[in-house]
């Protein structure tokens, strides 16, 4: 013990250095803390909570559907094909933590249509016993690669319909009954309700060969973030629901970025997809519906707003992240320095690639989808 002073002098740390050390320490390990979720709550409870699901009847839809269900949710899940959905129930009943008290049911609707998206609301409201979802998840669409001057500007259109589209209307629909003014109230606070967008890596940066698809998607990312910020004026009024008209719940809007998902709707693609898009995309490693789902549900648990799902995609973020809202604005930023670092090379190495793609083999075979 004697000589433990002495040991100690001997590094002669001076106070600046020793304090400098401890606050980088202390951010490190907040950081950490804040990433893995350590000591944290749990930000997206769903235990007898009512979810949608659109676009819940086959691949990631349907893989959040069931893990919801295995949580203790009351699931709708919405699409277009009847017999796909009743197959999608018939699975959430079986994945349920609780069989005798969860309700399951589905719903056929063309979400592109915005009166159909209203038609949902108030049906679940009224099989909900009259109270609003207290989630709705936004998984409907698909994507038809090809090179933009070969894609009839129909199917473009087509495009923006079911993937941008039919997200607004359902965001629009569910929030016009959210965000309803009701009488001041001093009842306890009511749950936090979510909405959340499905999107793509693609919004951050852009692959030549998804130009019917990724401007879309890009759509609906700076569509989160608009709700992101309009949303605080209607959460700010509930905080003074005692004395003011305010919404019923406060609300929070989250939007996931997968890569590639394993699915029907992914091997359709594969039949269209150019050759340079495949080889362009080769880092993407696609993932199990079940995976995403997994990592999703996780990221929301954290209270995350922008959720990639796997590591390449948290870098192609952190190049785009812009004026949208952080995570963790330490771990965010040095994210960020380190994606723009990355993608100085990776811009000029896909354009180098396209250019020498034509080089070698020429345009494009002629021939436009119809």
């Amino acid at each position: 013990m004697s000589q433990l002073p002495s040991f100690i002098h001997s590094f002669n740390i001076s106070t600046p250095v020793l304090g400098i050390s401890v606050l980088v320490c202390s951010v490190i390990a907040y950081t950490i803390a804040k990433m893995f979720g350590f000591n944290r709550k749990n930000e997206f409870p769903v235990e007898g909570r009512t979810v949608i699901i659109t676009g819940g009847s086959d691949g990631m839809g349907r893989a959040v559907a069931g893990q919801l269900a295995g949580k203790g949710a009351h699931v709708v899940v919405v699409a277009r094909t009847a017999s796909k959905l009743e197959q999608t129930v018939e699975e959430l009943k079986s994945k349920a933590l609780n069989s005798l008290k969860q309700r399951f049911t589905y719903i056929c609707a063309d979400l592109t249509v915005a009166s159909e998206c209203d038609r949902v609301i108030a049906e679940v409201t009224a099989w909900n016993d009259g109270s609003a979802p207290d989630v709705v998840w936004c998984c409907a669409g698909f994507c038809h690669p090809g090179f933009f001057i070969d894609i009839p500007i129909e199917l473009q259109r087509q495009q923006m319909d079911t993937v941008y589209w039919t997200a607004a209307n359902m965001a629009h629909a569910t929030l016009r009954n959210w965000l309803a003014p009701v009488p001041p109230s001093g009842q306890m606070r009511n749950p936090r309700r979510h909405l959340i967008f499905t999107c793509s890596t693609l919004a951050f940066v852009p692959i030549a060969g998804y130009g019917p698809y990724s401007p879309a998607k890009a759509a609906i990312r700076s569509l989160s973030d608009t709700l992101s910020q309009e949303i605080e004026m209607y959460n700010g009024a509930y905080t003074q629901r005692h004395r003011n008209t305010a919404p019923a719940a406060d609300v929070k809007i989250h939007t996931v970025f997968p890569m590639g998902i394993l699915s029907p709707g992914f091997d359709n693609e594969q039949k269209t997809k150019p050759e340079l898009t495949k080889k362009l995309e080769e880092s993407d490693k696609p993932q199990t519906p079940e995976e995403v789902g997994q990592i999703a549900i996780q990221a929301l648990e954290r209270g995350e707003y922008l959720i990639t799902t796997m590591f390449i995609g948290n870098v192609m973020k952190g190049t785009a992240l812009g004026p949208s809202p952080r995570n963790n604005i330490v771990g965010d930023t040095f994210l960020s320095w380190l994606s723009n670092l990355i993608f100085l090379q990776v811009i000029p190495d896909l354009r180098n690639k396209a250019f020498n793609w034509g080089k070698t083999n020429g345009l494009p075979q002629q021939g436009c989808v119809e």
